[in-house]
């Protein structure tokens, strides 16, 4: 129902770990995340998404007051982990994903080239009795009904950052295993590889902080082929003491605004998602909260 669009890989403005493993520990720092997203809809079961997450350097030297010191050049590992559940109607996906990141300093003046590597574990099941109460002795949500299969996949990503300016490529879901949910020999689905190219800069000046960026992907699912399976992102995101403001314009019309305040480490904030269908000319709205605290020094 929702296209390419209502994925967890959409959420990267929680955090650009998402979709791209290398950027675990790109902040050197622990970082801890969550978010939530629903959509504005009078039904039952609205699709609903909530994702979780850490990541950090390994290694990082403590003081003597167990505090991090500034970035430490020396920890050149870092990994990451995510938890995610999408509700979308009678579909529930639960996942997991767990990234390991190699970061390899290209010269003294903060050049590093970063190279990441994850599994990831997908828990699909489907519940078309809850969705279709009226069709309970029909034999395909009979044969349907709570059943779940286990999706592995893997994700790989490379990073090169240079101070303030990052460059990304990463590709999710790479292996595209294929699963059924039924007990008949339907045509089995699969999880389907999405590619993504992330390039932005942060302009810091007296206190204010502002960082556009760009995000180009194609995706290989057959609902995204109405746009060919591609999209590009157009980002930008501000921060002016104490609150952080982000919008994001997908040129296929879907539009993303997010609103946060900062308190040192600790952020939190609202995010409001508006987009057009892909059959019609309605506007379908969605909104969550999202979160982060950074453990730096």
């Amino acid at each position: 129902m929702m296209g390419p669009y209502w994925l967890y890989d959409n959420h990267y403005l929680t955090d650009k770990y998402i979709i791209n493993p290398a950027f675990a520990g790109y902040q050197y720092f622990p970082k801890v995340f969550a978010g939530t997203q629903r959509m504005d809809m009078q039904l039952p079961n609205a699709p609903a998404i909530h994702l979780a997450g850490v990541h950090s350097r390994v290694g990082i030297k403590r003081n003597y007051s167990h505090k991090y010191q500034s970035e430490d050049r020396s920890a050149r590992n870092a990994i990451g982990a995510l938890l995610f559940a999408d509700n979308n109607g009678p579909f529930q996906s639960i996942g997991v994903k767990l990234d390991y990141v190699y970061n390899v300093p290209l010269n003294r003046d903060n050049t590093t080239l970063s190279f990441g590597l994850g599994g990831m574990l997908l828990s699909k099941r489907v519940r078309l009795d809850k969705y279709y109460p009226e069709a309970v002795d029909d034999p395909l949500v009979t044969a349907t009904t709570g059943n779940h299969v286990m999706v592995p996949d893997v994700n790989v990503g490379v990073l090169l950052s240079h101070r303030q300016l990052y460059v990304g490529f990463s590709v999710s879901q790479l292996l595209e295993n294929s699963y059924n949910f039924s007990k008949f020999n339907y045509t089995p689905a699969s999880v389907f590889r999405n590619y993504y190219l992330m390039a932005g800069y942060r302009i810091i000046y007296s206190g204010f902080e502002l960082e556009p960026s760009l995000v180009a992907g194609h995706n290989l699912a057959p609902e995204s082929r109405n746009n060919n399976g591609n999209f590009v992102d157009v980002n930008l995101e501000s921060y002016l003491k104490p609150v952080v403001f982000t919008v994001s314009y997908r040129i296929s019309g879907f539009f993303t605004a997010a609103l946060l305040y900062r308190v040192e480490k600790f952020e939190m904030g609202v995010r409001m998602e508006l987009f057009s269908t892909n059959k019609t000319d309605a506007f379908i709205s969605s909104f969550g909260l999202m979160m982060s605290y950074t453990f730096s020094k």
